[in-house]
């Protein structure tokens, strides 16, 4: 499956309270054309989706928040996942969708496939974690069981490469973050 058509699955799953931090690049704007917005949309913020999500969920206890980056921002800002699994906030879902390449700027090659996630996760304390292929068959199940876990929940899917051609989010920073904060209130 590619990141798009899992992105699309999640429409089951989310709800108008929930909030969504989506990662740089195509994984915004997929995020932006496919689910409901207003969302969060760190377009520019390569590796700080898991630290925005963490500190939006321990301030909103009662929404699910939802972080959707990819394998090259998990990299990049790694050290926020083991800091979530310290505090372990129970509305924290975190959803990597790993390619194996930095697909927004020309698809070099990350080195996602040197850190075994099955083995890293398990070194995490959560309630929920697990890492697959993302296939068809099982996408249903698997999103269901990540998002009916109660507790803090990691989600690791391999992914094809590919990606719709959708245009950029039309709104500045300013005005993403006043539409959130629109949300929450």
């Amino acid at each position: 499956m590619k990141g798009y058509e899992v992105i699309e699955k999640l429409k089951d799953f989310i709800n108008d309270k929930d909030i969504i931090v989506s990662s740089t690049g195509n994984i915004s704007r997929e995020v932006f054309h496919i689910l409901d917005q207003p969302q969060v949309y760190l377009r520019g913020s390569l590796g700080l989706q898991i630290s925005t999500g963490l500190g939006i969920a321990l301030e909103e206890k009662d929404r699910n928040v939802i972080v959707i980056l990819g394998d090259g921002s998990f990299l990049m800002g790694m050290s926020s996942i083991v800091t979530s699994s310290h505090y372990k906030p129970s509305n924290l879902k975190i959803l990597i969708l790993d390619n194996a390449e930095y697909y927004t700027t020309g698809g070099q090659k990350t080195v996602s496939s040197a850190i075994n996630f099955t083995k890293f996760l398990e070194s995490l304390e959560a309630s929920f974690k697990m890492s697959k292929n993302a296939s068809e068959e099982s996408i249903n199940q698997d999103l269901s069981a990540f998002f009916n876990s109660n507790g803090f929940s990691i989600l690791h899917l391999n992914i094809e490469s590919g990606k719709k051609e959708l245009a950029n989010i039309p709104w500045h920073p300013e005005e993403i973050t006043q539409r959130i904060q629109n949300k929450i209130a």
